[in-house]
Parts: C-alpha cells; sequence; structure tokens
C-alpha cells in the first residue's frame, strides 16, 4: 500500500537555526527525555516547526538508539494505513502494521505532521496510544508500546484554510508548545542558510538587501497571509540570479534618478532606513551612510522595476491564495505598494 510514511535518516536533518528554535528543542527535548507524554507544536504556517520536530526527533534517536519515523496525516488516511489493520495479501486479509505500530514496537520516535490536515475521527485513533498504557488493537492482535516510543505531533493553527480542530479528548492528552515566527535576526539567518543550501551560485546578496527584504516579509505577513522564511529566501535567491545576468552594467538607472521625477527620493532613502532598523533614519546626513548606499548600489544593478516583481512574484502576488473571509486583494495591494 503507498504511503507517505517513512523512516527518516537523521543524519539528513538540517540544523535549526536561530535562538528560539533551539530554546523550544530544549524544552521539547526535557519532556521526551523525563516523560512519556506526547508533544504537539503548533504555530502559524513557516514558522520552522517541522524542522524543530525533526531535530528533537534526532536528538531523542541518537541518544537512545532508537530509529526515527516520519508521516504527514491527510483526510484519506485510515487506521488500516496509519496505524494497525487487515490488508488484503494473496487473497487473504492478515494483521499488518502501519507506521505507528511499526515505531511502538521498535522503540521509536514518531513525528507526525500536519496534524490538522486530517478529519478528526483519524486523530481520536491515537487516544488509546496517548495514553499511559499506551495500546492500539485490531481483531485479536494488540499492539503496547515499548518504553522508549515517544511522539511528536506539528500542526498549524486551526484559523488557517484547510485546517482542522481538535477533538476534546485528543487535545488533553498533549503537552502543547506554541511556536512563532523568529526574531528578525534569526530569520536573517535562516535566509541565509537557505540560500546556502538551496542556490548552486555564489551569494552575491548584499545583507543590506536581505535585511530589507525580511523586514518587508515581517510587515507584510499575517495570519490570514502566512508569509514566511522562505518566501524571503526565494527573493533573494532571485535576487541573486538577476545581478549574474545584470553584470555590471553602466547604463543601469540608480534608484535616486528612479524616484526623482517625483521629488521623492529623501522619503523613499528614509524608508530604506527604517526597513534596514538604522536607528537615526530621520537624520538627513544618515540617508547616504554606508548601510543604505549598499542597498541603493544592489537594487540600482537588478533595476527598481525587477526588483519590486521579484518582491511580487516571491511573496505570492501573482497566487490565487485561499484566504477564507478575508479580502486577498487588501493584502496584494499593500504588497504592491510597500515593494520599495
Amino acid at each position: 500500500m503507498s504511503s507517505l510514511n517513512t523512516r527518516f535518516d537523521v543524519s539528513k536533518v538540517p540544523e535549526i537555526v536561530g535562538h528560539s528554535g533551539n530554546e523550544l528543542l530544549r524544552r521539547c527535548c526535557n519532556v521526551l527525555n523525563n516523560t512519556k507524554w506526547p508533544v504537539y507544536i503548533v504555530g502559524p504556517s513557516g514558522s520552522g516547526k517541522t524542522v524543530i520536530a525533526m531535530n528533537i526527533a534526532k536528538r531523542y534517536s541518537l541518544a537512545r538508539g532508537v530509529p526515527a519515523y516520519y508521516v504527514q496525516l491527510s483526510p484519506e488516511q485510515t487506521k488500516t494505513s496509519l496505524i494497525l489493520g487487515l490488508r488484503l495479501e494473496e487473497g487473504s486479509l492478515v494483521v499488518k502494521n502501519g507506521i505507528v505500530a511499526e515505531c511502538m514496537e521498535a522503540g521509536g520516535v514518531i513525528v507526525v505532521d500536519e496534524a490538522t490536515h486530517t478529519m478528526q475521527e483519524v486523530l481520536l485513533m491515537f487516544n488509546s496510544i496517548l495514553d499511559r498504557t499506551s495500546v492500539t488493537a485490531i481483531g485479536d492482535k494488540t499492539v503496547y508500546a515499548n518504553e522508549n516510543f515517544r511522539i511528536l505531533f506539528c500542526a498549524n493553527d486551526s484559523q488557517y484554510s484547510g485546517n482542522i480542530k481538535l477533538p476534546q479528548s485528543f487535545a488533553q492528552r498533549l503537552v502543547c508548545f506554541y511556536f512563532d515566527y523568529p526574531a528578525a535576526e534569526d530569520e536573517l539567518k535562516i535566509v541565509d542558510r537557505i540560500i546556502a543550501e538551496e542556490c548552486a551560485m555564489p551569494d552575491k546578496v548584499p545583507t543590506e538587501v536581505k535585511k530589507y527584504i525580511v523586514d518587508l516579509m515581517r510587515d507584510t505577513r499575517g495570519k490570514t497571509y502566512p508569509l514566511s522564511v522562505r518566501n524571503a529566501a526565494i527573493a533573494a535567491v532571485m535576487c541573486n540570479l538577476e545581478r549574474a545576468e545584470a553584470g555590471k552594467s553602466a547604463d543601469t538607472v540608480t534608484v535616486d534618478d528612479y524616484f526623482i521625477k517625483g521629488n521623492n527620493v529623501e522619503s523613499i532613502r528614509r524608508g530604506i532606513a527604517e526597513r534596514l532598523g538604522m536607528k537615526d533614519a530621520d537624520n538627513i546626513a544618515a540617508l547616504s551612510g554606508p548601510e543604505l548606499e549598499s542597498f541603493v548600489k544592489f537594487i540600482s544593478v537588478i533595476g527598481v522595476e525587477r526588483f519590486k516583481e521579484i518582491i511580487l512574484q516571491s511573496f505570492m502576488y501573482y497566487l490565487d491564495v485561499d484566504l477564507g473571509f478575508y479580502d486577498l486583494q487588501l493584502v496584494k495591494d499593500k504588497i504592491l505598494s510597500s515593494a520599495l
């Protein structure tokens, strides 16, 4: 039977970047090492919950010498495919372990991701596994969990489109940790990590440009439009690719020249300085400082219009995103007006 279930290679799990993620790692590991309680990590989409959960599983797996498993929940899954059930083999029904029962017997640790992308009935099937007895059964087969068995869940807030609310009996069995988006400095570090791992071209994007993109992403996103650090990383990589194509053309229009038509160069520079976190952005003399000039020089090379287009395509402007009852056009208008 095909499935998204798999035992994962802990050596391939990317390290956590930033203070907040490592602090959550420490707290969750403390629970897993000293109790058998299930850990539930919830937070906004794209905040890094899955990477953190995998690092928790990795640390537990290496410390105990046990296997680590990973599964994504989905509406079509059943107890048979996920936990334990009867399957047809060579014309006969036989009892077969799903990945959860396999992990229980092996005494491993399992990350159950996208926990709110399934049906409530699927979550209720976990109740007996989450109890102190930690048992599941079908027909005449009963599976008891090994002493080392641990389980972690990851989920978005239920308010996001496509996510369900938790059954009360399931929720009361969990030790819940809320993980919000990391601080700006941590997200900047994550952008650098993503670029280093996923872009073959040397990174030529100045830190100031990445700061601007990260600040714009943080200012634009919300619970109804969950932009993540990956969106910022995509924008930075696209800028990097564009810079390589542009070369060192002497014909490029500078940022100042682009905005001089409206006599608003000073206000544009001040807005850039504020996004770069310059404390003296109100000081006219500071608007020609090295940080701001680094940003202006780079954007002048790739072009203001191209930079704006990169922001739009990286921040999902052209996608028809489901925001539920919220007005998508209002969000898109904000992105368009804030790009530069």
